[in-house]
């Protein structure tokens, strides 16, 4: 009992600091292996649904897919392919139809992937960049379920940081405490994760803080 509680401790923080890791956009005609668990998929798509409803995508929320993956690499919590499609960890969104702090992850999550799609970044091939930084070189198509011959993309920094932005804004009409957001990141820095050339925890952290003052302390 106590070794699967340390395992799972372990998992969870991986899957907290590593979650930047998991913005990655895919330019593939392959699938993605998705999982059916009714319970989580209502619950991933009612909190869908509330972002791009605040969003300038609302007129086309019916469009929006959500899927769940159990993504062989369990640090991957979610990412945005492109034509309002959306993959979210099955394991996040499980732990967060329990969990106050993992609702707040998904959120996060959701947040970001949605401010990717309603910003087009899938279409902007020239802002991609391949595999730049230590971490993201380990991330593998097998590791998202994909065949060894699908080629991936990464958003340039500059869109993660404008996903970041559109995210905490759509949080603010929400009326959601953009604090969450911010100590999501201090949390990071707690685990003296600096993130990699695409997710640099620091700038990330700043940014926020930029538009969410908030007490170190807290």
């Amino acid at each position: 009992m106590r070794k699967c509680e340390t395992w799972r401790r372990i998992t969870l923080l991986f899957g907290l600091i590593l979650s930047p890791l998991a913005l990655i956009a895919c330019s593939t005609r392959a699938t993605i292996p998705t999982v059916s668990d009714d319970a989580v998929e209502s619950l991933i798509r009612t909190e869908a649904a509330r972002i791009i409803s605040v969003s300038e995508d609302k007129q086309h929320l019916s469009e929006y897919q959500i899927f769940l993956s159990d993504f062989p690499r369990k640090d991957v919590l979610g990412m945005s392919i492109g034509n309002r499609r959306i993959y979210i960890s099955h394991e996040l969104a499980k732990l967060a139809s329990r969990r106050p702090f993992h609702l707040w992850l998904l959120r996060q999550t959701l947040a970001h992937e949605i401010a990717h799609e309603t910003a087009g970044h899938a279409r902007q091939s020239s802002s991609a960049a391949l595999a730049l930084g230590p971490f993201a070189r380990t991330v593998s198509n097998t590791d998202i379920g994909l065949p060894a011959n699908v080629t991936l993309r990464n958003y340039s920094a500059e869109k993660e940081l404008e996903a970041d932005a559109k995210g905490l804004q759509y949080w603010a009409k929400l009326g959601w405490d953009c604090r969450i957001w911010v100590r999501i990141l201090q949390n990071f820095e707690k685990q003296n994760y600096t993130g990699d050339t695409l997710h640099r925890t620091d700038e990330r952290l700043r940014r926020a803080k930029a538009v969410c003052p908030t007490d170190d302390a807290a």
